[in-house]
């Protein structure tokens, strides 16, 4: 399994980020297509650090599933050692909180986009 980090941008739901799971690493900078399929609430040295979950839309592993709850205990068992362990070489602290259904990861998403389109309509008006 392969966890890919898509850069936060400023459009992104605050302090959240996008991550995609697939078998295949993925060259950076390349379009895929994605499907969010959960949300992580995550406490990263004690500020809110959010995860949205995705999957490779056409990676044949993964691509049936549609939220968390489809996929096998120990995947998620994976994901959750992942973020745990991911900034202990650095010192840092990170509590992962439950996994939350793939429309918590939609909500986040949307708002993105309600962000960006404000942030466009904003820029036209100057």
């Amino acid at each position: 399994m392969h966890m890919n980090k898509h850069d936060q941008s400023s459009f992104c739901p605050p302090s959240s980020t996008v991550y995609r799971m697939a078998e295949e690493p993925v060259v950076p900078g390349c379009f895929i297509r994605a499907k969010a399929i959960w949300f992580m609430p995550i406490i990263d040295q004690g500020e809110k650090d959010d995860k949205i979950i995705a999957i490779y839309a056409d990676d044949p592993e993964y691509r049936h599933y549609t939220d968390i709850k489809e996929l096998p205990p120990h995947r998620l068992a994976e994901v959750r050692r992942f973020f745990n362990d991911y900034k202990k070489n650095d010192n840092k602290d990170v509590a992962v909180d439950d996994f939350l259904p793939a429309t918590k990861a939609y909500d986040a998403v949307q708002s993105s986009m309600n962000l960006y389109a404000d942030y466009i309509v904003e820029s036209l008006r100057r």
